[in-house]
């Protein structure tokens, strides 16, 4: 089975209605991950099937809670899941941020070869962001606790936009921890095809 054929029948699997076209550049930027990462070490995940499953489908399943238009990826690594995202949705707008610089080259340039007009790439630490208050959506599959994430993040979303944290196992210690600011709305197991291990999405916004 090819590439394209995997990811076509994984998210199929999902319910992710995706066209042959977005199918393509997905399996295109596969393509650029596993040649960058020989030379700079992106991901510690070498085999493009284990990509296909732990970053792509795992970055897939977050597609449902982006329903807004302005959405920032903080601590993006080589783009997950913001440049999936941003392939599958060419009409919403992608900041891609990570302080990591090798990261950021390679985000750049699969913009670039790829042309995906709604990404802009933030090479900077979260706290110097400028774009503060803007966002619908602040989304992150990188940070160790959740708690972290929010004193980092905090400032980010706009009043009626909400945090998307991406996780392993039920987090219950990490929501005892969560900063008073904030209130969780939900936690979703998600779906991933061929990854046994458990995923959660946990949803959270600002009180009032």
């Amino acid at each position: 089975m090819t590439h394209f054929d995997t990811i076509q029948k994984g998210a199929q699997q999902m319910g992710a209605a995706l066209s042959d076209d977005t199918i393509q550049r997905l399996v295109s930027y596969l393509a650029m991950l596993e040649k960058w990462n020989k030379a700079y070490n992106l991901t510690a995940i070498r085999d493009v099937e284990q990509m296909i499953s732990l970053h792509l489908f795992d970055s897939l399943a977050t597609l449902p809670y982006i329903q807004g238009e302005k959405i920032i990826d903080v601590g993006t690594g080589p783009g997950l899941p913001g440049m999936v995202l941003a392939i599958c949705y060419p009409d919403k707008a992608f900041t891609l941020l990570d302080s990591n610089g090798k990261k950021t080259r390679f985000l750049t340039q699969v913009k670039m070869e790829l042309d995906v007009a709604n990404v802009t790439v933030a090479n900077e630490r979260v706290e110097k962001h400028p774009h503060q208050g803007e966002y619908d959506h602040v989304i992150s599959r990188a940070f160790a606790s959740i708690e972290d994430m929010i004193n980092w993040t905090l400032p980010l979303p706009k009043q009626s936009g909400n945090f998307l944290a991406m996780k392993g196992v039920f987090p219950n210690e990490e929501i005892a921890a969560l900063p008073k600011e904030v209130e969780v709305l939900s936690i979703d197991p998600l779906s991933v095809p061929s990854v046994q291990a458990e995923r959660h999405m946990v949803v959270m916004a600002r009180k009032g």
